[in-house]
């Protein structure tokens, strides 16, 4: 179609109807009208770019700037829903970053806004296959991938996407891509600390990634655009301004260390730690410690394998062998009550036990924890 040549062109800027920013240039006296053109008529511009990975899922696909080889892909999630879960290779990762993941993407048809994933890494791809073939459909899987063969550490994403989908010039940010189209905002601003409350309305500080306005239609009374806010944090959550009554607000260089010791007690609590350190302003420490009572400090808690030595009744000889794979739970949560138990289960009573030896793992639970924790 042949253009209407013109001698003058002037810039200016504007928003999508869904509230992408966007810079063009037409010709002169016509900004206001492109403007409204935009704001009235586009809810998003995408720009061709080549050069870029297409990695399907199912009937659709998602571009990333990395070679990336697809082995395993299945739809659907456990609960019933949409999304789905693959294996991917990615062939040229960048230093210091895995190679072999597992990675699973869920959709949550009661709330559109609840997109929400996570990935697994791996050792290897082999490794990342064989927890796809053993735990996928199951519908605590993602808990029990963490004892498997091969296993490095899961990812939780949110409403971000991972770095393994980064497209173009984006920069990766810890482990997600930085967002395309995430807006200015005059309060929750790139790399601001705040303080944000979860459900339970526990403070955590949090790091803004960025804000996204989503345009929700005009007031059939006043005419004005009404918008809502979509907030992203550093830990792949976000902040949804009309479903959540605690706002966030900046964080004050004096009460970072209130959180500090939050996080700490929190992972006291989960069973992960049994001591915590609290550095307060004028340099003096708080130190704190979980101790067993008196008559039970030989009931080892923590997660691991066990030599142990045992006389049982009606038994002249005591026993002596490993117990091996020990997690605390409720019902055992030190290694004699998991002795006892499987004691009874054989019709046998222990008389006396003794742990002669102890192999725990680096990293794992201390203690069953207040808050018991489903991966036991």
């Amino acid at each position: 179609m042949a253009q209407k040549e013109t001698g003058c062109y002037q810039y200016g800027k504007t928003r999508t109807r869904d509230g992408q920013h966007l810079k063009f240039s037409c010709p002169c006296k016509k900004v206001d009208e492109v403007r409204a053109f935009f704001q009235d008529n586009v809810c998003s511009v995408e720009i061709p770019v080549t050069h870029r990975t297409n990695v399907t899922h199912g009937g659709y696909g998602a571009y990333s700037r990395y070679e990336i080889t697809q082995h395993k892909y299945a739809g659907g999630n456990n609960e019933g829903g949409g999304g789905f879960i693959e294996v991917l290779e990615i062939e040229n990762p960048p230093e210091g970053r895995c190679g072999a993941v597992l990675h699973e993407n869920c959709v949550n048809s009661y709330q559109p806004f609840a997109l929400t994933h996570y990935f697994c890494e791996w050792k290897t791809v082999k490794d990342a296959k064989n927890a796809y073939n053993k735990n996928w459909s199951l519908k605590d899987g993602p808990n029990k991938f963490k004892g498997l063969k091969g296993f490095i550490r899961r990812v939780d994403c949110g409403l971000l996407r991972p770095w393994f989908y980064a497209i173009g010039n984006e920069e990766l940010i810890g482990d997600y891509a930085f967002p395309e189209g995430l807006q200015d905002d005059p309060v929750f601003r790139f790399g601001r600390q705040f303080v944000v409350f979860d459900s339970e309305d526990m403070p955590e500080i949090k790091i803004c990634m960025g804000t996204r306005f989503i345009f929700q239609g005009k007031d059939p009374h006043t005419g004005e655009e009404k918008t809502f806010r979509l907030v992203y944090w550093n830990d792949g959550s976000v902040w949804d301004e009309r479903e959540n009554r605690n706002i966030p607000r900046p964080a004050e260089e004096g009460e970072l260390w209130i959180a500090e010791a939050i996080q700490q007690f929190k992972q006291i609590l989960a069973g992960n730690n049994t001591t915590l350190t609290i550095n307060f302003l004028n340099g003096e420490k708080f130190v704190g410690r979980l101790i067993q009572s008196k008559e039970k400090r030989h009931f080892h808690a923590a997660e691991g394998d066990y030599f142990l030595k045992v006389k049982f009744k009606d038994e002249k000889k005591p026993h002596q062998g490993w117990m091996n794979n020990f997690i605390p739970t409720p019902e055992q949560p030190h290694i004699i009550s998991r002795l006892m138990a499987e004691a009874k289960a054989r019709g046998k009573k222990v008389e006396k036990a003794e742990v002669l030896e102890r192999k725990t793992k680096k990293g794992s639970k201390k203690w069953t924890g207040v808050f018991f924790s489903r991966r036991s």
